[in-house]
C-alpha cells in the first residue's frame, strides 16, 4: 500500500489532508525536528499520528472530549481538553517552564475568521528560543485566510514571514454549488526566529490568483480536470 510506505504508523482513515499537505507536513517535520510541538485541533489523530514521530514532546488541544477514545495517544503527547484561548497560553508557559524550545505549531481548530485569528495571536505571544515553524490547515478556505490576514503579525518582533500558500487549498468536488466551489485545504507557513527582523514582516500569497480563479469558477470545472 502506498500511504504504508509514504505514512507509516499514521492513522489516515478519518485525516482530512490530502496527499501534498501529507507530505508537506512530512518534509517540513523531517527538516525541524522539533523538540517541543503544539497542535491545536486533533479530530481522530491523523497529523498527530505523523508529528509525534518526529517530535521530542507534543502537547495536543482540542475541545471536544471525544477525542481521548478516538486514538491511543503517543506517550511523548500531552493531550489537553478545553478552550484553546485558555490551553495555548497555558502550552507556551509549560514549555518555557520546562526548558523545552517550541520549534513547531500547526493551527487546526475553530476554521472561523475569528477563531483562526485568535489561535494564531495566542501562538504569537511566543518568544522563540529556535526556529520556529507554524503551519496553518485550510489556508486555501475563505474564512480562513481571512483570519490568516487579520493576524497582527508584526506585533512579534521575531516573525519574518508569512506564506498563506506554503500548499494551495483546492476546490472540495462534493462541495460545488451553481455559483462556486468550497475551496478547503492548505496550508500556510509562519517562519519565526530567534533572531529579530530588522523590517517589516512579509506576508505573501503566493497562490493569489490561482485562490481567486478557483473562488469565483463557478460550476464549470472543466478547467481543473
Amino acid at each position: 500500500m502506498f500511504d504504508d510506505l509514504m505514512f507509516p504508523g499514521v492513522l489516515g482513515d478519518h485525516w482530512q489532508m490530502m496527499q501534498w499537505e501529507r507530505i508537506g507536513l512530512t518534509g517540513v517535520l523531517s527538516r525541524v525536528r522539533p523538540k517541543g510541538a503544539l497542535e491545536v485541533g486533533v479530530y481522530h489523530g491523523g497529523s498527530l499520528s505523523l508529528t509525534h514521530q518526529y517530535a521530542g514532546q507534543i502537547i495536543a488541544i482540542d475541545i471536544d472530549p471525544e477525542v481521548r477514545g478516538r486514538f491511543p495517544v503517543p506517550d511523548n503527547v500531552d493531550l489537553r481538553i478545553g478552550p484553546s484561548q485558555t490551553l495555548i497560553p497555558e502550552a507556551l508557559a509549560d514549555f518555557q517552564a520546562r526548558g523545552i524550545p517550541l520549534n513547531f505549531v500547526l493551527i487546526d481548530a475553530d476554521h472561523s475568521t475569528s477563531g483562526v485569528k485568535r489561535d494564531l495571536e495566542l501562538v504569537l505571544a511566543y518568544q522563540p528560543a529556535e526556529p520556529l515553524v507554524i503551519l496553518m490547515h485550510d489556508s486555501g478556505n475563505p474564512d480562513t485566510r481571512q483570519g490568516i490576514l487579520a493576524v497582527d503579525w508584526s506585533a512579534n518582533p521575531h516573525l519574518h514571514f508569512v506564506d498563506c500558500d506554503f500548499i494551495p487549498g483546492q476546490i472540495i468536488e462534493h462541495a460545488v454549488t451553481e455559483t462556486s466551489g468550497e475551496i478547503w485545504g492548505g496550508l500556510g507557513l509562519a517562519y519565526l526566529d530567534p533572531t529579530p527582523r530588522t523590517g517589516a514582516a512579509e506576508i505573501r500569497q503566493s497562490a493569489r490568483t490561482s485562490i481567486r480563479c478557483l473562488h469565483h469558477c463557478g460550476p464549470d470545472l472543466t478547467i481543473l480536470r
